[in-house]
């Protein structure tokens, strides 16, 4: 009756410390792949053209955006590409 009760303990004991001890998994590069997406971007059509609606990017977004889609390419090369995006 003893060593059935000090299993019982030892089985509640090890179900309950389980419990506490689970971690949620660590991202990693495949999560970001179902996630993100490449950024689309509208270059001036001219260098010092008018914009008065401010509808370009300037040069130093488009870099960005250029930087982004090809970290984005790198990390995850499986990735299935989008007719008509701009970059």
């Amino acid at each position: 009756m003893r060593r059935a009760m000090q299993s019982a303990t030892l089985a509640i004991l090890l179900a309950t410390s389980s419990a506490c001890a689970r971690h949620a998994p660590p991202r990693t590069v495949s999560d970001l792949c179902l996630t993100a997406q490449r950024i689309s971007a509208e270059p001036a059509p001219s260098a010092g053209a008018d914009d008065p609606g401010n509808h370009y990017d300037t040069d130093e977004t488009l870099f960005q955006i250029l930087e982004h889609n090809e970290v984005l390419d790198r990390l995850c090369p499986a990735r299935p590409t989008h007719h008509g995006e701009a970059l």
